[in-house]
């Protein structure tokens, strides 16, 4: 393998990387960022994001997200989860009786609380086992995903998001 690109913009440049982007040599190719988005190793996507019926929900369905945001809007929030966070998936750290913290989201509320963790589990916990819960205004995804990808495999991965084409073929 080859080193990744280690002189990239800042994280809230994103028309510096996207020109980055532009220039790597050759076209983009969909169906690997379709890989990509798939890989349990490399990028990461799927397990917490589904596509085409694939993929885990711990967080935003991206199946149609070609048709909410352009390329920009889509490579920032890859860039900055954290700039705009639609507040059913802000996460809650619930801090229990007996001392152990948890992070996840809060799914519903009833005679318990019920969450989904980092995996896509639920965890359930009595109101009588929280000392406390508070509401982070952040997001579960964690900056840096882009670091584990080479500049051609970003770009493979943003055209898959941006592909409209709903083929199932693999």
């Amino acid at each position: 393998g080859f080193t990744p690109n280690t002189n990239r913009p800042a994280f809230d440049d994103t028309t510096a990387w996207l020109k980055m982007l532009e220039a790597v040599p050759g076209t983009a190719d969909v169906e690997a960022g379709r890989r990509l988005f798939f890989h349990p190793k490399v990028a990461l996507c799927a397990s917490c994001h589904r596509h085409s019926g694939r993929g885990n929900v711990v967080g935003p369905d991206l199946t149609l997200i070609a048709q909410q945001g352009d390329r920009t809007a889509i490579l920032r929030s890859i860039l900055e989860p954290h700039r705009e966070v639609a507040p059913q998936f802000y996460p809650s750290l619930v801090k229990l009786k007996d001392g152990t913290e948890f992070t996840g989201i809060l799914l519903r509320s009833s005679s318990s609380e019920v969450f989904r963790d980092l995996t896509g589990k639920e965890r359930s916990f009595f109101e009588t086992e929280i000392a406390e819960r508070s509401e982070l205004k952040s997001s579960l995804m964690p900056m840096g995903l882009v670091s584990s990808l080479t500049d051609s495999e970003l770009r493979d991965l943003l055209a898959f998001l941006t592909s409209t084409s709903s083929s199932d073929a693999q």
